[in-house]
């Protein structure tokens, strides 16, 4: 099952039959195979499946990160210099840079001049309420903060495709849930087109318009879903059995590469 439309904007994000092999030693291990996927200009998509089914080589991929070995890959023309901005889970933010600075690394990488990216760099502090840490370090934030900075500095790029790896993974239950209330009133604001891998599908729900599920590895099209609820969207959707069903409907699909991810780890 091929997730791919027939005919894609031309702006869309697009990737067809990709495969991806490492070697072992001799081994030739697949860590995806015949995966395609294709993202609609400004949407909000998340991965979720089992360790090791390939979500975050895909991302790699994408992003320009790691060689394909087989497929195609389209991504939209870049109004920016960087085609694709990334947040990852964790050490994502450089401690020896302060926080503006963070912010600013991206535009920096791209030739951007030091004044117009200060400006920018500031203006997305403001955004996520951070500008009174613009000249505070890494260690001197929270994990919840850190994060909030890793976001900015991808927003930043001006990128029109944001990669996100586990973005929230590392922070405690209710930071996170704040971040995702946070990181969704962001892209409801700019339209970014999103790819998000996550473990959570609470959080796979509540933010994304589609949930696309992976097999173990090799990393396949399990389902794509889409989730039905409208926007602007809050954790009130919980309440609702479609949630319930939904989540239900998901964990099903991932149960036995789950458990069987578990017990070869």
């Amino acid at each position: 099952m091929h997730a791919t439309p027939s005919v894609a904007p031309v702006d869309a994000v697009v990737a067809e039959d990709v495969s991806k092999v490492f070697f072992s030693g001799t081994d030739p291990v697949w860590a995806l195979e015949d995966f395609s996927l294709s993202l609609e200009p400004g949407s909000f998509t998340c991965i979720v499946g089992p360790s090791g089914c390939g979500k975050s080589t895909f991302l790699r991929i994408l992003g320009g990160l790691e060689e394909r070995t087989v497929g195609s890959v389209t991504m939209p023309e870049a109004s920016s210099p960087i085609p694709a901005a990334f947040v990852f889970q964790e050490h994502g933010v450089f401690p020896w840079m302060t926080v503006l600075e963070n912010v600013a690394f991206g535009l920096r990488m791209s030739g951007t001049g030091k004044t117009e990216r200060l400006g920018i760099a500031r203006d997305w502090l403001e955004r996520v309420r951070l500008a009174d840490f613009a000249d505070s370090y890494p260690h001197q934030l929270s994990g919840g903060m850190r994060q909030r900075v890793a976001i900015a500095r991808a927003f930043a790029t001006g990128s029109s495709v944001l990669l996100m790896d586990e973005p929230l993974g590392a922070l405690d239950a209710q930071t996170r849930m704040l971040m995702q209330e946070e990181l969704i009133a962001l892209w409801e604001a700019e339209r970014k087109t999103v790819l998000m891998v996550t473990h959570d599908i609470d959080e796979a729900i509540i933010l994304s318009d589609r949930v696309i599920v992976m097999s173990g590895r090799p990393g396949t099209l399990r389902e794509d879903i889409t989730v039905p609820f409208d926007r602007p969207r809050s954790f009130d959707i919980e309440r609702d059995p479609a949630y319930s069903a939904l989540r239900a409907r998901i964990w099903e699909l991932l149960r036995e590469d789950a458990r069987t991810a578990e017990e070869t780890a």
